[in-house]
Order: C-alpha cells, then sequence, then structure tokens
C-alpha cells in the first residue's frame, strides 16, 4: 500500500518504510510543535516531543524529514482507527458512525436500536439489539462474534443480526467456529435471519426497515428506514393548543398519519444499484460508497463493486431525483487516501450536489 505523501502528490510513503522526496528541512521549532501536538492526541504514540526521533521509525530516520513523517503518522491513526468513530445529528437522529475501505465501516443508531454494518464493535454498540449487514465480507460484519459475547456476558437479551439470505449460513458457520474455538455450546443459529429484496422488518412501534437489492461482487442488500410520524389536518394548523386539546378530547380527528424515509443505508455497491434504486433519492439521510476519487481509474471501482466518486456526479447530472437526499454521507474511502484529498474531492463537486455531501471522516 502507498499513500499520498505530505510533500506533495509526487511524495509517497509505503508501509514498508520506503520513501520518496520530502522537504529538505523543518526547523527545530517546527519540529517540536509537531511533537506535542501527536502527543496530545494520543501519549503512547509520542510521550514526550524528545522522542520525536523515535515515532519516525519505519517512515523517515532522518531529522530533516521528521515532522512529514510525524505529520503522515498522526494523519493516519486518526482516519484509520474504528475505535475513533464521528459523531453525526440530522435533526432528532443521532449517529456514531465509522467506514475506511478494508478496515471497519459501521453506523449506530441507538434511538432506532439499530446499528447498520458491524465491522467493529464498541461496548456502547452492545446495547443494539438488532444489526443490519448489508453484506458479510469482514470489515462489514467482524464485530458480530464479539457483539453476540458482550451481549451475553452482560446479561443481555438475544440480538438479532439480519444479513444477506444467500449469506445467512455462512456467517452461521462462523459463529459456529467461535463457540468451538472458546469450548461453548453453539447458541446463536437463531439470532442471524435471512433477508431478501423487499422484506419490511419491524423496528419499534414507529420505525420499520425495507430491505433492497444491492449489487456487488457478493450478495448484498441495503436498508431504509421508514418512519412514521404525525401532523396536525390542515383545518387545525395554527389553531390555539387549547382549542386543539378540547377537539381531541371530543374523539375529532386533528392528526394524520404519514410515512417518511428517514434514512438509507447502502453498503458496498456499484453504481448500478443507485440506477435501479432511485428512490432511495427520497431519504431524508443517504449513506453511499465512495471508495475512489478522481485520479483512480473507474474501472477498478467496477472491478471490485464499488462506486467511484465521478459515477456519482454523472448519475446526479442524468437523474437528480436519484441523489435528491438534504443529507447525503459518503463514505468507504479506499486507505490510499488522505483525509486532505477526501475533502478537497468533496469541495470540487459541483454546485446543488456539493451544498448536500459531507464525507465520513
Amino acid at each position: 500500500m502507498r499513500y499520498a505523501g505530505c510533500g506533495g502528490p509526487t511524495g509517497a510513503v509505503s508501509h514498508t518504510g520506503d520513501t520518496a522526496a520530502s522537504p529538505s528541512s523543518a526547523s527545530a521549532e517546527s519540529r517540536s510543535r509537531a511533537a506535542r501536538s501527536v502527543a496530545s492526541r494520543s501519549p503512547r504514540l509520542l510521550p514526550t516531543p524528545t522522542t520525536t526521533r523515535r515515532v519516525t521509525r519505519g517512515f523517515y530516520r532522518s531529522r530533516a524529514r521528521g515532522r512529514c513523517a510525524i505529520v503522515r503518522r498522526v494523519s493516519l491513526y486518526r482516519l484509520h482507527n474504528p475505535g475513533l468513530p464521528k459523531e453525526l445529528r440530522f435533526g432528532d437522529l443521532k449517529l456514531t458512525a465509522f467506514s475506511i475501505s478494508g478496515l471497519a465501516s459501521y453506523v449506530l443508531a441507538p434511538s432506532l436500536n439499530a446499528c447498520f454494518d458491524l465491522g467493529h464493535c464498541a461496548a456502547e454498540a452492545a446495547r443494539i439489539d438488532n444489526v443490519f449487514l448489508s453484506h458479510v465480507h469482514q470489515d462489514h460484519s467482524s464485530g458480530v462474534p464479539r457483539h453476540l459475547w458482550l451481549r451475553e456476558m452482560q446479561g443481555m437479551g438475544r440480538p438479532r443480526v439480519y444479513c444477506p439470505a444467500a449469506s445467512a449460513e455462512g456467517l452461521r458457520g462462523v459463529l459456529r467456529a467461535f463457540d468451538a474455538m472458546e469450548g461453548r455450546d453453539c447458541r446463536h443459529d437463531d439470532v442471524v435471519k435471512g433477508v431478501t429484496e423487499g422484506e419490511v422488518i419491524p423496528l419499534g412501534r414507529r420505525h420499520s426497515v425495507r430491505v433492497f437489492d444491492v449489487v456487488h461482487r457478493i450478495a448484498s442488500v441495503g436498508y431504509t428506514v421508514v418512519s412514521r410520524r404525525r401532523r396536525l389536518l390542515d383545518a387545525w394548523v395554527g389553531a390555539p393548543g387549547r382549542e386543539i386539546g378540547e377537539a381531541r378530547a371530543r374523539g375529532e380527528a386533528v392528526e394524520v398519519e404519514y410515512e417518511v424515509e428517514a434514512l438509507t443505508y447502502v453498503g458496498d455497491s456499484t453504481i448500478e444499484t443507485l440506477r435501479r434504486h432511485p428512490e432511495v433519492g427520497r431519504s431524508e439521510v443517504l449513506f453511499l460508497e465512495a471508495t475512489h476519487l478522481p485520479g483512480t481509474d473507474p474501472s477498478k471501482s467496477a472491478e471490485y463493486g464499488h462506486t467511484h466518486l465521478d459515477e456519482l456526479v454523472t448519475l446526479w447530472r442524468e437523474n437528480p431525483d436519484a441523489l435528491a437526499s438534504p443529507h447525503i454521507v459518503l463514505k468507504h474511502f479506499s486507505m490510499r487516501y488522505f483525509e486532505r484529498e477526501v475533502r478537497a474531492a468533496v469541495a470540487a463537486l459541483p454546485p446543488g450536489l456539493r451544498e448536500r455531501v459531507q464525507p465520513l471522516l
């Protein structure tokens, strides 16, 4: 794996420690500031400024290149750590999410008692009863065994883990293997529930989850959360609260119930999914993948069953309704990209789309 260097688009560094061109030197004060910055974020990475040169081991050994290495290390530490999710809020909907291709993807929605994908399981995820897996690649599902064990350890009830029907037995086999390794009787077969396109899964009194098919390299599905809400009938809009209350007491209808597509989650997917299901653009919040950015050949996205950012732009120009959501969260960026590269690509999106898009970083 090679990462873009901090000295410009031509600079690069691999995980083996090979380096390319970097800035010729950095002042002692600059190196000290960079060291203190890293120390404040992760004491175990860099306890004191005096350990600057030790932190660069495996990246750079020369004193002149030390600051570049520190910045590089901090960037990767923050961006590629599934234990450092981002908090998102859309009105009353609060989410905790992380997604980097090949590492982990998950979106926790405590108010819905649901999470979408579980490539990493933190302690707070154990309290969620409903796990909706888009597919069973490890970076989207490897947190499931941990989720089950944490709940069992804390005496919680049995969860429900939904996944594509074609993958259900394979996932059960993984759970059996974990039980066998730990010397326990298998007790999780009924936890895994296979789902297919068109199914509607109840989610509490006010919500349900609709399943739709997704195009990827293995069996995959997407999920749309449908919320039932109430609003005043037109005749009562603007009326005093006391009158509305009295009308309710008399048994008069003052409200009407309606449905809203509150959230749609698409895991790994090609652009073909959005062409098949443009209705996802009606969701208030839409999670989509954008594994590759401009500068990467779109054929790579198609080869591995992913979406290229340029393909989303083309789709929006062809059919704006497919990406009409007021809040579009792009996720699952390749590990090859730095945060600044992702943000620059999003900032370069065309007006009308750019204002509604935020990267999950």
